[in-house]
């Protein structure tokens, strides 16, 4: 059961803490999160973005097996958040654990520039996306740890403002070097990524000191909640992501869609190609960033899932642009779409869950998120890229859409039933 609210100074299990900062203020460990996202999405945003090219053009892989690289990864990113959500984002060597993450990810990133073969890029990115898996719960555990009730919106709004400055740095790097090296540089640029992600690494081990983690971690206090100790209300919400999940498909399938429609009017040129749909994913994360910190301000007024439901009904409406993908003007609406999707659902469904969920529980919570994203997206991408390798690729996204509002109408008893959550702060102070 959802415990009642605890006294400034002292978490959810009674123990004394670090003070929470003034309403309004960002802690400092979430300012250390925030600014190790960046360097770290800087990392392997060079990598995400050239990989669809990379695993087609140079490897030969179809949307298919490229799905499969990603869904596969995802798959592996839930299956580690389900364990790091229960102990690690618990335990009292959470910087450890999350350290680790973040250079198991760099390293992994970095090999695929050695890659012959699609099979060897899917193990790399399975090491990669377990690596994330570990530090996920364990980075939004600190950030919810360290933050007021009232100031979940903004703190995970910063982090992933940050986060996304790193994509858009991401991006940009690897659109300079297809542009200075043409396509021999997609391996260069795998190799180069790592330098960004070891600045990460440090900047975790240097400027997050987790000031809030619970004393009584290390001796045995809860690590894990089960599915049948969750709440009712906690259930449904993760009904509907699954839902929204199974209708979900990596971004990179959507550059991969642009990308092969582009080829005929860049008159055969792959490079042309692939720095036009690195501009839109270069857009895409423009916005993303952009909106990620005053998505983070609503949220905390409008502290319900409405936003998150339009962010599900976002996403099919990216679908159905990409149904016919009617030129260059449609791919860039449906980045444009895409970017305000993403930036919306991470921050909200963040914020809710930091708001409602007390400290104890946190890292279970938003590792049961994890995992039940993981599980779902792995099933999505591989159906999207099944659907559309080997029926069409107008099923493939029109599937995906319904799919995608599906989830959406079932957010609809939480925003206006009885099952709404009770508000229950992880904060150490209100």
């Amino acid at each position: 059961m959802l415990k009642s609210p605890p006294p400034p100074g002292v978490d959810a299990a009674g123990d004394e803490t670090a003070p929470a900062p003034a309403e309004g203020r960002i802690a400092p460990d979430v300012w250390g999160v925030s600014i190790t996202s960046l360097f770290s999405d800087w990392s392997y945003e060079m990598v995400l973005g050239i990989l669809p090219f990379f695993l087609s053009f140079t490897l030969g892989a179809s949307p298919f097996f490229i799905g499969i690289v990603n869904g596969a990864a995802d798959f592996a990113q839930s299956g580690i958040q389900n364990v790091a959500g229960g102990a690690w984002a618990a335990g009292a060597n959470r910087r450890l654990h999350g350290a680790l993450g973040y250079l198991t990810t760099t390293l992994a990133d970095g090999l695929i520039a050695v890659a012959v073969v699609w099979p060897q890029v899917l193990v790399l990115r399975v090491a990669a996306w377990t690596g994330r898996g570990s530090r996920q719960p364990v980075k939004k555990a600190i950030v919810a740890n360290a933050s007021r009730r009232e100031n979940q919106g903004i703190a995970f709004g910063l982090e992933q403002a940050m986060d996304s400055v790193g994509a858009v740095l991401g991006t940009a790097t690897a659109v300079g070097l297809v542009l200075y090296g043409g396509i021999r540089e997609f391996r260069e640029d795998f190799a180069i990524s790592v330098v960004p992600g070891f600045v990460a690494v440090a900047c975790f081990l240097l400027l997050v000191k987790d000031r809030n983690v619970r004393k009584s971690a290390a001796g045995g206090g809860r690590r894990w909640t089960p599915w049948a100790d969750l709440p009712s209300w906690f259930r449904l919400f993760l009904v509907s992501e699954a839902v929204f999940g199974l209708g979900y498909f990596s971004i990179l399938l959507a550059l991969l869609r642009v990308g092969l429609d582009l080829l005929p009017s860049a008159g055969g040129s792959l490079s042309e190609v692939v720095v036009t749909s690195l501009l839109l994913y270069l857009l895409y994360n423009l916005i993303f960033s952009g909106l990620s910190y005053p998505v983070g301000r609503w949220a905390d007024r409008l502290p319900g899932l409405g936003l998150l439901a339009l962010s599900f009904v976002l996403f099919a409406v990216v679908d159905v642009l990409l149904l016919g993908y009617g030129g260059l003007v449609a791919g860039v609406l449906a980045f444009v779409v895409a970017g305000v999707q993403v930036a919306i659902q991470g921050v909200t469904e963040s914020a809710w869950i930091g708001r409602r969920m007390p400290a104890a529980e946190v890292g279970s919570a938003f590792g049961w998120l994890g995992t039940v994203q993981g599980f779902a997206v792995l099933g999505g991408t591989l159906l999207v890229g099944a659907l559309w390798t080997y029926v069409s690729a107008p099923i493939a996204f029109g599937v995906s859409g319904i799919l995608s509002v599906a989830g959406a109408a079932l957010l609809l008893p939480l925003i206006y039933g009885r099952s709404a959550a009770p508000s229950a702060p992880v904060a150490q102070g209100s």
